[in-house]
């Protein structure tokens, strides 16, 4: 290590994450750290529960989509069709509705089997189009992680149970056994599944087992991050946030994730994954062609842009100029010097700003943390609590904007990372990250 150069380290496992900052660059790598025949039975036995015809659908509908398997009956529906689009634009296919499996997600391994949450509806009408989950991590104790039915690592096994015909799925790392699992499933019932992962953690085992299963996996082979953590599934559906596809991030550390059902959105995620997978184009030679940088997801907008092509902080710090009254924050790493600014002047502006910085870097003379706690207070701005990792990468603009992704605050992420953001204008959404902050600026020091 050369002067000015700082080295530190998650101390989360045997094999793990070594956050490394060059002059200012901030980087993690790794490192050694000391049937058909069910289908007709669930939905006759549904229809004849029923009350009267309405009744009668619904619990049809209900009972067909907890079958084993429902492709027989599904592909002959009406549901499945083509949206009629513009030529010069992808073609985008109808909603295919999330079912749930029979149980929250199989047995793995020795892991307790997640108490289930409340019934959610499976008709496509009623499929809520964003869900927002977050790591169960506050108590500190493993098993109240690993037994919530709406940890990520559960939601997204059951999402990746639900595909039916595609699944394209951006991990910067894969170490989760429930995960891989689930997208073994899929490839043994002949949904078309591939992998973009970064290099660094090609030798996993879990990547191991995909590859041998057959599964295609492209690695970015480069010195930048392939950072991102999303899946598309059916060219319907993107899951994407902070959360990494492991066991640390699912049970340990804070982390985000957004399950959200849009035609467009996936066309966006599905254009970046083609990118890496296809044209084998990371970082800044990954063209900038995002087909819908805004789109409509019920009465949201949402807002959709991907480094290191996209500018990506300029965006960040446009949403921050809007603020009027408050912005809170949770940030990894908060290293870019345009973004502290932005929030550094909104605080003399009058704006209320409380935010949490990981420990782990905050202490660095590349760190924002040191110069906004002088402004804002050192009650205001914390360090966070956990005493593993507090992963999230998310700014929350007057209780009604949410900004988050897989994009660290960071030049890194900025311009040379394969990384992606979404701005969220939705106050319901942003009052949960708000709930989610209030805890983790409350375990804060």
């Amino acid at each position: 290590m050369a002067v000015g150069e700082s080295l530190q380290t998650e101390a989360l496992r045997g094999s793990s994450q070594v956050m490394v900052q060059l002059a200012g660059d901030t980087k993690e790598v790794a490192a050694q750290v000391l049937g058909l025949n069910d289908e007709i039975n669930r939905f006759s036995e549904g229809w004849a529960k029923g009350t009267s015809l309405t009744d009668s659908m619904a619990k049809a509908w209900s009972g067909l989509n907890t079958a084993r398997d429902w492709s027989g009956i599904h592909s002959l529906s009406s549901h499945v069709s083509r949206w009629p689009v513009a030529p010069e634009k992808p073609v985008l296919p109808a909603p295919a509705p999330i079912r749930p499996s029979a149980a929250s997600t199989p047995a793995v391994g020795s892991l307790p089997t997640p108490t289930p949450g409340p019934t959610r509806p499976t008709t496509p009408e009623h499929q809520p189009k964003i869900e927002v989950f977050f790591s169960q991590v506050h108590s500190g104790r493993l098993e109240d992680a690993q037994n919530a039915a709406d940890n990520p690592d559960v939601q997204l096994a059951k999402l990746l149970d639900s595909a039916q015909k595609k699944l394209d799925i951006a991990a910067f790392e894969i170490d989760s056994e429930r995960v891989a699992d689930a997208i073994l499933r899929a490839h043994e019932r002949g949904v078309k599944v591939r992998v973009v992962t970064d290099s660094d953690y090609m030798h996993e085992p879990q990547l191991q087992r995909l590859l041998k299963a057959g599964v295609p996996i492209v690695d970015d082979q480069r010195s930048g991050l392939m950072h991102n953590k999303f899946v598309v599934v059916d060219d319907h559906t993107v899951w994407t946030g902070s959360y990494n596809f492991t066991d640390n991030c699912a049970w340990k550390n804070n982390n985000n994730a957004l399950r959200i059902a849009s035609p467009e959105l996936a066309a966006n995620y599905t254009t970046e994954f083609e990118e890496m997978f296809i044209d084998r184009k990371f970082g800044r030679t990954s063209p900038d062609n995002t087909p819908y940088p805004s789109v409509t997801v019920g009465k949201t907008r949402i807002e959709n842009y991907f480094a290191a092509e996209g500018k990506v902080a300029g965006k960040v710090v446009e949403a921050l100029n809007k603020a009027e009254k408050s912005i809170e924050f949770m940030a990894f790493s908060f290293t870019h010097d345009a973004i502290g600014e932005v929030v550094a002047a909104k605080i003399g502006q009058g704006v209320q700003v409380r935010g949490v910085f990981e420990k782990v870097g905050s202490g660095t003379q590349y760190s924002e943390y040191n110069a906004l706690k002088r402004l804002a207070g050192a009650d205001a701005i914390r360090v966070d609590g956990n005493k593993h990792v507090m992963h999230h990468k998310v700014f929350i603009v007057d209780g009604k904007t949410v900004v988050t992704g897989s994009f660290n605050f960071s030049d890194s992420a900025d311009e040379k990372n394969d990384e992606n953001l979404i701005i969220i204008h939705d106050e319901a959404i942003a009052q949960q990250y708000r709930a989610e902050f209030a805890r983790v600026h409350a375990q804060g020091q």
